[in-house]
Parts: structure tokens; sequence; C-alpha cells
């Protein structure tokens, strides 16, 4: 439990300690915290990124069906109602009559 007394100063003698804004650290401390540093850092050249965007994925999940169809399976799990077949090359067509 903290108690205080009107006659208490401690409080004011802390607040009223200024000593920690003249010191030189804080100080530089402040400095580097407030001012941007957009100049290139004294280390060296930062490096550079590239940034390049995700290639969609393009792999198409077909699963088999009992009535040798092939159907597109959605990423919600469900599936698209066209029926494929699928092709000497690995590839998949919609069925047609």
């Amino acid at each position: 439990m903290v108690t205080y007394s009107k006659d208490d100063t401690s409080a004011e003698e802390l607040l009223a300690d200024r000593s920690h804004v003249e010191d030189e650290q804080y100080k530089a401390a402040l400095d580097l915290l407030t001012k941007p540093h957009l100049e290139v850092p004294e280390s060296g050249k930062p490096s550079e990124v590239e940034v390049v965007d995700a290639e969609p994925n393009l792999v198409s999940d077909y699963e088999q069906s009992d009535d040798g169809y092939w159907y597109l399976k959605k990423d919600d799990g469900s599936y698209d109602s066209t029926a494929y077949i699928k092709n000497e090359d690995g590839t998949f067509t919609p069925y047609s009559e």
C-alpha cells in the first residue's frame, strides 16, 4: 500500500529533477528516435530488394468420378458441375455430346 502525506515533497523533487534531460546520451538517443534518417547509412549501401508478384496457382485439382468423368474440385471443397475428359497429353477438356 502506498501512502502519501500532504507534507511529502518527494514527488515534487522527483519531477523537478531534470538531470536526465541534460544528459548527452539521453539527447543522442532522443535525436535518433525523433529525426528521420533518409540518407545512406555510414555502414554502406543498403541492400536492394526486388519485389516479385507471386505466380497464381495454375494447377487445377481434378478428381475422377465413378462415372468415368473428371470434375474440377473448387477451393471450398465442392465440385464444378461440368464434366471433363482427360486428354492423352494430360490436359482436360469439358465433355460435350
